[in-house]
């Protein structure tokens, strides 16, 4: 009788521990919608849901990490099309071998997917590379040198009503000047190591848009031209 007390209590409370941990992992959309994720050593698996038995798989994620999860998720309607969010975060030490910077903690990848009346998503690669990926930088004295912008929901929401998003989804963000001397850099996040500068007053044109990095093309009075991304922060497209 003991042992059938003790294993029932043994149950119950295997059974509210799980029962807690999953319900970490469904995020109520609305309604009608939740979002699950279900993790899987370093893989990450999430779906779309009627918040009941349905489910409908969204996409996977799989980095070298064993904390990759949800950080964030909102629905947003666009040009008459319904998408979620997603803000995905892992941690990330990587350090430079010059030991000039380091990751802080997390870093972001924020996804954008269309969805229908019937739950089945597809990814919108423009918005997801819009917003792209990255994390808070410090230098070698712990003092934070590059912030992620998207960081947190508030973050994406805001940018959602910007004038840089409005202008890149209308198609009329095509061009900018530099309002400061800005590097030229090879990647659109910080770096170090620069392709080349631009100083206050210097015209660009935009190519591409990623985490409030410009990919841009200035040619010169000689007619030289250079490539790369710059910080948006410092042109009048951000101003």
């Amino acid at each position: 009788m003991n042992y059938f007390f003790k294993k029932l209590i043994f149950i119950f409370l295997s059974v509210i521990f799980n029962s807690s941990i999953y319900a970490k992992n469904i995020f109520k959309l609305n309604d009608y919608q939740c979002i699950e994720s279900r993790k899987i050593i370093n893989k990450l698996d999430v779906y779309i849901s009627d918040c009941g038995k349905k489910l409908n798989k969204i996409d996977s994620y799989e980095v070298p990490v064993d904390d990759l999860k949800i950080d964030y998720i909102f629905s947003n309607n666009l040009k008459n099309k319904y998408n979620i969010f997603l803000g995905i975060s892992y941690s990330e030490d990587y350090r430079d071998p010059l030991n000039r910077f380091n990751y802080l903690n997390k870093y972001y990848m924020i996804r954008a997917y269309e969805c229908n009346k019937n739950n089945f998503c597809k990814e919108n690669e423009q918005l997801s590379n819009f917003f792209g990926s990255g994390g808070d930088i410090i230098n070698s004295k712990k003092i934070i040198i590059y912030k992620f912008p998207y960081s947190t929901k508030s973050d994406l929401k805001n940018e959602l009503n910007s004038k840089l998003f409005k202008s890149w989804m209308s198609g009329s963000l095509d061009r900018g000047i530099v309002l400061r001397k800005t590097f030229i850099n090879d990647v659109n996040n910080f770096t170090p190591e620069h392709v080349g500068y631009l100083i206050k007053g210097d015209k660009f044109k935009i190519k591409e848009v990623s985490s409030r990095w410009l990919n841009i093309v200035y040619i010169n009075k000689n007619g030289r031209m250079t490539s790369g991304w710059i910080a948006c922060q410092d042109t009048t497209v951000c101003n």
